[in-house]
């Protein structure tokens, strides 16, 4: 099996994340008053209004969407990433290994330079929940790079198998962690939704046209009639 069975579930949600995208900038531009954009607003409406330090909710919602932020986090990646390589090029193929690593590499590199051209500031009408380093913000690589590293590693794990249910839980499961590891962003107050919705877009744009890619080189062009 050479293509993920269920490839086409990237698409449908990619056009569900810009369907919530168009939704998002059309409630932007008829919010009523003055003031903050939504994208602020959104970020501070998360927040306690007596102790702007908090998230609103219990705690335990606070230290949850912390656990799932550092799922996102360089240092949990890489080790995911190194990890699975050394599987695929043990149990899976030669191919399969330089597919993820180079997938995975140019992913962050063209994260990183989308970054230096937009040079968008972080938000800065919160206090921070989570630790960041660099000061740009669009988009965001949490987001993005959690597209790209769980949903390769789970459609490459869903060739594997011919049960429904497993191919249905790799391709299905990556996407939700993805998701919850954005929202998280927004919660911590170190991205903007906006950020967050690009991420996303790009991470399964990148995701899927890496896949139709691979398919290309595997199996050639398809022969002329």
């Amino acid at each position: 099996m050479i293509q993920p069975p269920l490839l086409k579930i990237l698409p449908r949600t990619l056009a569900l994340i810009l369907l919530c995208g168009l939704g998002f900038v059309i409630a932007d531009m008829f919010l009523d008053g003055p003031g903050r954009s939504l994208d602020e607003r959104l970020i501070t409406w998360l927040r306690d209004p007596a102790n702007p330090q908090r998230m609103i909710g219990p705690r335990l919602l606070e230290e949850s969407m912390r656990d799932f932020t550092a799922v996102g986090g360089y240092a949990v990646l890489l080790m995911v990433s190194f990890c699975f390589a050394v599987f695929a090029r043990l149990e899976l193929s030669r191919a399969s290994f330089w597919f993820f690593v180079l997938s995975v590499t140019s992913g962050f590199l063209f994260n990183v330079l989308i970054k230096e051209l937009v040079q968008r500031d972080r938000p800065d009408v919160v206090p921070h929940l989570s630790f960041v380093k660099g000061s740009t913000s669009f988009p965001s690589a949490h987001a993005m790079m959690s597209v790209i590293v769980y949903v390769t590693i789970g459609l490459l794990l869903s060739t594997r198998t011919r049960d429904r249910h497993l191919q249905r839980l790799f391709s299905v499961f990556p996407l939700w962690l993805a998701g919850v590891i954005g929202v998280s962003r927004v919660c911590m107050g170190v991205h903007y939704p906006t950020d967050v919705l690009a991420g996303w877009t790009m991470g399964l744009v990148w995701t899927w046209a890496a896949f139709r890619f691979r398919e290309r080189i595997m199996v050639g062009p398809e022969p002329r009639t």
